[in-house]
């Protein structure tokens, strides 16, 4: 990767100095506006998401050259002022070296953890089903940390109310009349049975009873009920003030455990 970057920095470098080179106001030479397109192009192709995946170099990084390429892109059409061309080469080649090439060079710009977690929010099956996680994964890549959590939990329970509603009301609410009448064992503290009839209902329902429920409905095992209530507190903590730190290391278990038994877990498939 640092190689190519290395190159498609002296690409960069060369067009510009050919453009400087023209003593004409407007750009018309056709080698010059392929050779600013197949460049654009490039970075698109090449460079934007794997620097992010890989790197873990920040989006708003990423954004400012994915900008620049693609005015690039749009000022290869015949005749745009070489002024244009020379500014938008000027802005990515300034910082491009310390942007880009040095964290290519030492690792990422970000911890390993961070570079993990762009692979997990990678992974998670149809990251655009709902509006919450789709915020959430562009929250995390923009290392606000406690707003992907709250959002990520949202999706997470909004994908297990839609489970529910899949299964029928009817059993969520038999199986949580069956556990308050559960004089001992694993249930036996458990005190709410419900009687809920569509969406608007259950999302009425404190999401620590619906985690219980969907233990007792057997679409989760105690273990992995302990894990999504782990989940749960977090999000709670990053919803209120507090002196507890969210750091890359949390956010990545976080996201892990949600993709894991949620989001890839075929017991929640919709």
């Amino acid at each position: 990767m640092t190689n190519k970057l290395k190159e498609f920095l002296t690409a960069l470098k060369t067009l510009r100095k050919d453009i400087v080179a023209e003593k004409v106001k407007q750009v018309a030479k056709k080698g010059l506006r392929e050779q600013a397109e197949k460049l654009g192009s490039q970075w698109f192709q090449e460079f934007s998401d794997q620097l992010t995946q890989q790197y873990g170099i920040s989006h708003e990084t990423l954004e400012k050259y994915s900008t620049g390429c693609g005015r690039l892109i749009a000022i290869s059409s015949p005749n745009n002022l070489k002024k244009s061309y020379v500014e938008v080469l000027n802005s990515l080649v300034k910082t491009f070296r310390a942007d880009l090439i040095m964290p290519t060079q030492t690792g990422g710009s970000a911890s390993p953890s961070l570079a993990l977690l762009h692979n997990i929010l990678r992974d998670i099956p149809d990251p655009e089903e709902n509006a919450y996680l789709q915020e959430a994964i562009t929250c995390a890549q923009r290392e606000l940390f406690r707003a992907a959590i709250v959002l990520g939990w949202c999706a997470t329970i909004d994908r297990i109310h839609r489970r529910i509603e899949d299964v029928g009301f009817s059993k969520f609410n038999v199986s949580s009349a069956q556990m308050a009448s559960q004089k001992k064992g694993r249930f036996k503290r458990f005190n709410s049975p419900q009687n809920v009839n569509s969406l608007s209902e259950i999302r009425e329902v404190f999401d620590t009873n619906v985690l219980w429920i969907i233990e007792g409905m057997g679409l989760i095992d105690s273990n992995q009920y302990t894990r999504l209530r782990s989940c749960f507190d977090m999000r709670c903590q990053c919803a209120h003030p507090g002196q507890a730190p969210i750091t890359d290391y949390n956010l990545m278990s976080f996201f892990s455990d949600l993709n894991q038994i949620v989001f890839k877990n075929p017991m929640f498939k919709i």
